[in-house]
Parts: structure tokens; C-alpha cells; sequence
């Protein structure tokens, strides 16, 4: 693609605009600067290899967080230390993270012992450990082992099983990450990290090292970064920002938007090319970027957005901005991402991890 504007682009797409996002990684980088925790972004938020670099280089990173099987192969095929935060649960899967982890900064996440056992065989059928984070329930109610004498009693068995590694905890408190009210927000984000960090305590007056802990989200770094006992936070979607999580976010900017072109137009409405395939809308409605007065009303088309504009002056042909509710499965409808300052096109970055592609073995 040779276009150097924009407005030359086939729509839709999807648009990075770069100073902001370079404020967003500079601001992170920043607020981590002179605390002893450090950033492992969550890479499920844009899956952009080039753009896992400008993190990297903007400093205060020591690897980064994957979702799936996939990201993380992406990851350490550029070099990246990696924790894969999920459960992997399956033959075809254990072999999978076993095969990558041999001999590369990879570790995995665990809160069962037949899983952490068939984990630990396939690493060591290979002539290998694997390092793992126990993740500790947090009352998110996902995954993870309860806090305290259970995870304690955990690891102690844990220890015995060839192959494991144990590097650590790990604790996502996505209840508090989503809690719109800032003060309720803070509260829960400190009293659900200081049970994490009381558990490593216990875990190291037992005699067993616990090397890191992982935690936090975009929305509350800011409290968590300054806990002694956190080694790690998980930040993501503060590169590229989305209207739902601005909200709880303040100080990180907008820099993700969908490029649409309006392809009908009425006085009080337009109708856009766009729709569920193109936005990621799981969290609300998108919004349009620097129009008021225009409001989507139905949001449901595969390729369409019907949008309410009393007063239109809009036309055919003319192009908008949609800012997501969710930028992470934005970014995962789309192959590519098209760096931006004002209408100059600066770059254009594959976003590589997207889907679930099989393995070459299947």
C-alpha cells in the first residue's frame, strides 16, 4: 500500500495515531520509573510486533504477557520474555508450551496439579523444566488457586513434580480493573494485592523462593506499582486506549480508532461501511471521533453502522473515526495497522498474533 495520506486509504481500517500512542507508552514508562515494579504489557491488546518494540525500547519493560499459544510463539520468535497468562489444558496444548519454552524465556500459569504434572512430563520428556506462576483467585472468579494455606500447600506439592519450575504468582484482579468509581476502584485494587502479597510472604517464611509477582491492569497500575512485594504489572490497553477504558484510565489518551467512509446520507442520519466485523463493541457502543452531535443507534450489521446526526452536513464519501469500546478485539479483526500523525501515513505494522492459527504438527 503506497498511499501517503489517509484519506487515500480503503476503508475500513484500522488507524494508530502515533503521537498519542507515544505519549501513552512514554506516560507508563514514566510511572514505573522510580517504583520496584516493572511492565510486562499484555501483548492481547494490539498483537503488533513493531509496536511490542516501542514499548521495549521506551524502557521500564521486562518482557511481556500473552494470552494464547499463539501470541507467545509470535513473541519469542522476536526475542521477547514471555508469560503466557492462561491456563493450557491438553495434550495437543502441554506439547505446544513445552516445545516452546524449551531453552526460551517462556513460562505458563498453573492452579491444578494434574495440569502442572502434564505440564512438567512434557517438559521433562524434552530434557527440560518449564517455569510456572501459580495464579491466585483474587475474587475475579475466574482461575486460580484461593489465597493464603491453599496456594501454600499448593506450591509445597507443586515442588515435587519433575519438570516445574516454580518462578512465582500471579494475580489478575480483573473485578477491580472494571470498577468505574476511582476511589471503590483503589480501594479493592490494594486490598486484593495486599492478600496476593501476604500469601508470597507466607510462601517465603516457608522457606521456598518466590522469585516474581505479576499482577495489575491499565486502570490500576498507578496504586499497584507502588506496593512493595510486586514485581511486575500487566498493563495493556494504555497504548492504545479505548472509549470504555479512558474512563477508568484518565491519563492515557485515545490512540486507536477505525477509519470508515459514509456511503449514505440523509439531513438527521448517514450510514457508515462499517459494523461487528470492523469494532470491537463487547464493552458499548463505539463512538465517532470529533462529532458530537452524531450518535449511533443501532449497532448490530456486519457492514454497516446506522448513525443519527440531527443537522447532517456530512456527505457520501466523506470519512469518520470510530473509537472501539474494546481496542483488543479490535485490533484482532484486523492484519494490519496504519500509523498515523494527523493525515500523514507514517507506517503500516502487521498485527501478526491475531486468530488461532494450528500449529505446523496440528
Amino acid at each position: 500500500m503506497s498511499a501517503k495520506s489517509i484519506c487515500e486509504l480503503p476503508t475500513p481500517v484500522l488507524l494508530l495515531d502515533w503521537p498519542v500512542a507515544k505519549r501513552n507508552i512514554d506516560c507508563a514508562a514514566a510511572l514505573v520509573a522510580e517504583t520496584p515494579a516493572k511492565l510486562r504489557p499484555h501483548f492481547k491488546n494490539h498483537k503488533c510486533i513493531p509496536l511490542a518494540k516501542e514499548q521495549m525500547a521506551a524502557g521500564g519493560c521486562v518482557g511481556f504477557t500473552a494470552a494464547t499459544l499463539h501470541e507467545a510463539d509470535v513473541l519469542l520468535q522476536a526475542g521477547m520474555d514471555v508469560l503466557l497468562a492462561n491456563q493450557l489444558v491438553g495434550d495437543a496444548a502441554i506439547r505446544r508450551l513445552a516445545g516452546l519454552a524449551a531453552g526460551r524465556p517462556l513460562r505458563g500459569l498453573v492452579d491444578d496439579l494434574e495440569n502442572a504434572a502434564a505440564i512438567g512430563a512434557a517438559a521433562a520428556a524434552g530434557g527440560n523444566d518449564i517455569g510456572v506462576l501459580v495464579e491466585i483467585e483474587t475474587g475475579n472468579e475466574r482461575c486460580g488457586v484461593a489465597p493464603g494455606a491453599p496456594t501454600l500447600e499448593f506450591v509445597r506439592r507443586l515442588l515435587e513434580i519433575p519438570g516445574i519450575r516454580f518462578d512465582g504468582l500471579h494475580a489478575y484482579h480483573g473485578h477491580a480493573v472494571g470498577t468505574v468509581d476511582p476511589e471503590t476502584r483503589e480501594a479493592l485494587a490494594r486490598s486484593t494485592m495486599q492478600t496476593v502479597i501476604e500469601t508470597r510472604r507466607l510462601i517465603e517464611g516457608d522457606g521456598i523462593a518466590c522469585d516474581m509477582l505479576s499482577a495489575a491492569g491499565s486502570s490500576t497500575m498507578q496504586v499497584v506499582a507502588g506496593m512493595a512485594g510486586v514485581d511486575e504489572l500487566q498493563a495493556g490497553s494504555y497504548v492504545t486506549m479505548d472509549c470504555s477504558y479512558k474512563s477508568r484510565a484518565p491519563m492515557f489518551d485515545i490512540a486507536l480508532t477505525v477509519l470508515s467512509t459514509i456511503i449514505h446520507a440523509e439531513p438527521d442520519r448517514f450510514v457508515l461501511d462499517v459494523g461487528v466485523k470492523g469494532v470491537g463493541h463487547e464493552y458499548g457502543l463505539p463512538q465517532i471521533q470529533g462529532h458530537a452531535n452524531c450518535e449511533i443507534r443501532k449497532f448490530g450489521a456486519e457492514e454497516h453502522t446506522r448513525v443519527t446526526a440531527p443537522g447532517n452536513t456530512l456527505a457520501v464519501g466523506a470519512r469518520v473515526q470510530l473509537i472501539p469500546s474494546h481496542a483488543c478485539s479490535t485490533c484482532n479483526l484486523y492484519e494490519q495497522i496504519v500509523v498515523h500523525d494527523g493525515d500523514a501515513v507514517l507506517d503500516i505494522w502487521p498485527v501478526s498474533a491475531r486468530g488461532y492459527p494450528l500449529a505446523p504438527d496440528g
